[in-house]
Order: structure tokens, then sequence, then C-alpha cells
């Protein structure tokens, strides 16, 4: 086997599209990922491309999109020997299918030929989704900065309350200024540590049973006394220990309220299962808008839009975690609020 049909088995097999221009922008070769491309996508005209002007293909491209535009005097930069490496990063979408490329041109000098441009596009798709999904969580993590200064203002409300009547009263008034207090303590550290390291999470072991107590009472201060709980099963799961918390405050909460219109009595249970727990209550059955607020929307890439405050920053801190959401009818005749992919030490 010579050097030519050597270096040319290795183009055809490398799995990203390469195209190989004189220095006029012709096409002299494409490599088999190029055609296979090519025939996928229903190109008109021969997958192989050759003769076909890669520039002049750019420049009609000019005025309805501007990264072809880029690519085309990136190129002639190459081959004019000004530069000698042109790399783009490049949105290609097909209806049913999201794609990213990152386009690297360098130029090729024979001594018998002249110069030649290499043209190879490379898939980076996985890439940019994980670039988004980073970006997404750092806005989930904005969001919930909405979400612990409201449950602060409560908290500090309650505080204020509480610090008033220990004017005239001791006791049980002033418990609750110190659990409000600790609680408000423990969401400003978490909302520092958030702030400084938006893109991560804290997990750690943390108690199931512990949790929901703790959670059950700072979501009862806002006037749900009337309201019961039990806890069937136990267990230790891996979870950011402020963000849990936060995640059954809401639970909770969106429980009091959605029960709220036929009196302040309900019933909660909360439970585990083989990969994670769920809360159950005994009110209406689960709303639309409430559905809607654990299912993604299919118009949009990543992320939902959601109309549920509480269902929204619970879903939101279910992502983080790589949890699963869902709502369904529960046995109590209300609504099952179930989270999926807990990892249980």
């Amino acid at each position: 086997m010579d050097d030519v049909s050597l270096i040319e088995r290795g183009f055809e097999e490398f799995p990203a599209t390469i195209a190989l221009l004189d220095r006029h922008g012709d096409i002299v070769y494409t490599n088999r990922a190029w055609r296979t491309f090519a025939d996928a996508n229903d190109y008109v005209g021969d997958p192989d491309s050759t003769g076909v002007n890669y520039l002049d293909v750019c420049d009609a491209a000019r005025e309805v999109d501007e990264i072809a535009g880029v690519v085309a005097d990136g190129i002639r930069a190459v081959l004019r020997g000004d530069r000698d490496l042109f790399t783009a990063e490049y949105p290609c979408h097909s209806p049913t299918v999201y794609r990213w490329f990152a386009l690297r041109v360098v130029q090729v000098d024979t001594p018998r030929h002249g110069n030649f441009a290499l043209v190879v596009h490379l898939d980076i798709t996985d890439r940019r989704l994980a670039e988004l999904q980073v970006n997404e969580k750092n806005e989930h993590l904005a969001a919930l900065v909405g979400a612990l200064a409201s449950e602060l203002r409560t908290n500090l409300t309650t505080a204020i309350e509480a610090a008033e009547r220990l004017a005239s009263l001791d006791g049980d008034a002033a418990v609750a200024l110190s659990e409000s207090l600790s609680r408000i303590e423990s969401l400003v550290e978490w909302g520092i540590d958030a702030a400084e390291q938006p893109s991560t999470l804290d997990l750690a072991p943390v108690g199931f049973r512990e949790h929901v107590a703790q959670a059950w009472a700072v979501a009862s201060l806002d006037g749900a006394n009337d309201a019961s709980y039990r806890v069937v099963g136990d267990g230790t799961l891996l979870a950011d220990t402020h963000l849990l918390g936060l995640f059954l405050v809401a639970l909770f909460t969106n429980c009091f309220e959605r029960n709220a219109p036929s009196g302040p009595s309900s019933d909660v249970v909360v439970g585990t299962t083989a990969d994670g727990f769920y809360v159950d209550d005994d009110g209406p059955h689960p709303s639309s808008e409430e559905r809607a607020a654990t299912t993604a929307s299919p118009n949009q890439l990543l992320g939902v839009d959601y109309d549920s405050l509480h269902l929204s920053t619970a879903r939101r801190i279910a992502d983080l975690h790589g949890w699963q959401l869902d709502v369904a009818d529960s046995e109590l005749g209300g609504a099952r609020f179930e989270v999926r992919g807990v990892v249980w030490k």
C-alpha cells in the first residue's frame, strides 16, 4: 500500500466529515463521513460534492447566515497563507435533531500541486448539550435564590412576631423564635455557598425521617397547625442537606395550599420507595397546572416553564439532583408527588 492510498484510507475511516479544497475553493475530495451525512440529510446533488465550490456556497448564504460569511473569509485567509488555522462553531439543527459542529480549517502545502485547505467538521453536540445543562442548572439555582428569599421573609416575619410577644410572654414564643432564627441562619449559609459555587451540589448522607420532621415544622409555621402527617419507611439518602429541606418544605406548603379551599385540616403521608420517596395528601386530585409543573415541554430543548411556585422550586431541586418528580392520584384521594432516582445508602 503506497503513502497516498494509506492517507486516503485514513481519511475515509475518520469519523468527522472532511473536505479538501483547492486554492480556488473547489472541493477535490470528501470522505465517507461527508457522503454519509449528505445522504442522511437529503442533500440535493452528488453526496460526494466533488467540483462544488465551497466558498461560493458560503458566499451565497452570507445574507441569511452570518457564520457562512465568516467561514468563507476564514478559509480564504488559510488558502492565502495569512493564517495557519481557522476555527468556528455553529449550529446545524434538523427538524428532529439538535446538532452543533466545530469547524477546523488548516493549510495543506504540497510541492507539486500548491496549497489546499483541509476542512474538518467535528460533531460537538454532546459537549454543547452538557454546556446547556450546566447553564440551566445555574439558572435553576438563580431561581432558587428567589425562593430562598421568599422563605427568609416568611421566617423573619415569624421571628419578629415572636420577639414582640416575648415582651409579655415566655416559653413557647422563645422556642419559636429560636427555631425560626436557626432556619434563617442555615438558609443564609447555604445561599452563600450556592452563590460561590453555582453549578455544584454538596451531596452527603441525609437521614430521611429527621429531615421530613424538620421540613414539616418549618412549613407548619405558616398556619397549617391543624394538618397531620406520618412517615412510612426510613433510610439515608444522598442529597444536598439544605436543598432537600427546601424541597420538602415546598411540597408540604403546596399540600397545605391546595387543601386550603376545603379547610385547613389535611392528612399527609410521606413514604419511601426502592428508588425514591413520595408525599401523599387527601386533598383534591392533581390540577392540570400541577401535572404540567412536573412535565417538560416538548417545545423546548432544555428546561421547562412552571405555573406553580412551590412545584417550580421542587422540580428545579429534583433536576439539580438528577431526580424525577412526578404527580399522580394518591391512595388518600388527593395527589401523590413522587420522586424517583434517589440513591439510598
